[in-house]
């Protein structure tokens, strides 16, 4: 049986087009956050060395498929972290052939002061924001959520 014809209606068109703006937003800040850190740091070394935060010590194989990277760019990002200075690779216990990569404790303070910051920031813009509209994208968010899991 062939699926029905689907046209996207004018208001799922604007609600795609406000999708394309928070990612290119998000896109935006990634650029920022790499730059503040280091000038010379892409956006997906920043993603790396920040999940290496947000997840703690791993091995190169997990860290790619975490990031959904291919494990040439992962690579690539992780010997310009080392060249920063924002990580480290050890030796794994349970396996000397493997490699753990860290974050550097200067990483970590670093990465969790601009994480810090930005949560401070995004909480005061939310807070001019009525009760109603937040507990309205809240339930919107998770309805979305919700439909998100059912793709996988």
């Amino acid at each position: 049986m062939v699926a029905p014809e689907r046209t996207a209606s004018p208001k799922v068109d604007r609600i795609e087009q406000q999708f394309a703006a928070f990612f290119d937003g998000y896109r935006q800040r990634l650029r920022q956050q790499a730059a503040q850190l280091d000038p010379a740091l892409q956006p997906s070394g920043y993603r790396t060395l920040f999940e290496l935060v947000i997840g703690g010590p791993v091995g190169a194989g997990a860290l790619a498929e975490r990031l959904g990277f291919d494990k040439s760019v992962l690579s690539r990002q992780l010997h310009q972290l080392d060249d920063l200075g924002f990580v480290s690779r050890e030796p794994d216990p349970s396996d000397r052939r493997a490699v753990v990569i860290s974050a550097t404790p200067d990483a970590v303070v670093r990465i969790n002061q601009m994480r810090t910051d930005a949560r401070d920031a995004f909480r005061g813009e939310l807070s001019g924001w009525p009760e109603q509209d937040l507990d309205d994208l809240s339930r919107l968010l998770a309805k979305l959520a919700v439909l998100n899991d059912g793709a996988r």
